[in-house]
This record gives structure tokens, sequence and C-alpha cells, in this order.
């Protein structure tokens, strides 16, 4: 097969991905490019060779569009799970406190939200940082920990 017939080919098939939007189509026709390519430059190829160059070619673009789609997948999945999660996305958030924290047991305006907190007994204004959560309350710590204040390190 000429290797116009190849490039003509990729066009079309490239064509077709923008009517019949898919994720294959355009790796196809990437690879029929490819062909065209190689059989323009190394002249002589039968069209078994040439089908054969096509099909490991075309076989090899979709691994790769494949691979593509679950490395993409596997990024989002983990900010789509965070959508809805409106406490786990203030996690690591300064704040400032809006009333006192009195047995462990306070509250906290975040925007226009009022949430229950969770953490040492501190005054209103204090600094603090949202370190976790459970369910819908937030568990704070002090925005400025001294060394013996954090587990595992010593003064």
């Amino acid at each position: 097969m000429s290797p116009l017939l190849w490039g003509a080919l990729g066009a079309v098939l490239i064509a077709a991905e923008l009517v019949l939007p898919g994720i294959f189509l355009i790796w196809f026709g990437g690879a029929a490019l490819l062909t065209g390519l190689v059989t323009a430059v190394w002249h002589g190829w039968g069209l078994v060779t040439e089908a054969g160059f096509f099909t490991i070619a075309a076989g090899v673009a979709v691994g790769i569009a494949i691979l593509r789609v679950r490395r993409g997948n596997a990024v989002s999945e983990d900010g789509a799970a965070r959508i809805n999660d409106r406490a786990g996305q203030l996690v690591g958030r300064s704040v400032s406190l809006t009333e006192p924290i009195v047995n462990g047991h306070g509250r906290l305006f975040v925007g226009d939200t009022l949430w229950a907190v969770e953490g040492p007994d501190r005054p209103a204004g204090t600094a603090m940082v949202v370190a976790g959560h459970s369910g819908m309350v937030l568990r704070l710590r002090d925005a400025v920990e001294l060394p013996e204040d954090v587990p595992g390190t010593t003064a």
C-alpha cells in the first residue's frame, strides 16, 4: 500500500474521532500515520508486512491510551472522593476560634458555616489548625506546636 494511502487512512480515522468522539479512533489514526511514515522511509514492504506493522503500532497506541486513562482516573478519583467531603477539605486550614474550647468541645465559624470542634481548651481568638475530622466534627490543634508537644520528638 502506498504511504499516501496510509496517510489518508490516518487522516480519515482522526477526522472520524472528531465526528464520533471516543477514545480509540485517534490512536488507530496515529498508528496509520506512523505506518505511512515508515513505509515512505523504507520502500518495498509488502502489504502483509505493512499490515503487521500497523497492527503492532495500533496495539501499542491503544495500550498507551489505556494506561493514560487509568492513570488519569487514579489521579481524579482522589479529588472526586473529596468533592462532597467539606470537613475533609478543611484539614490543614488555619482558623481562629470564634468561641472558646471548653472541656475539649467548642464551635467555630469557617466562612458562613458553624462547625462543632474538638481540641485542647483554648480561649476565643486563638490560632488553630484543622488536624482532622470525625464525621462533621473538626479536630483542632494549636497552630504552632512546640517540639515537646509533637509525639515522637524530643526537645
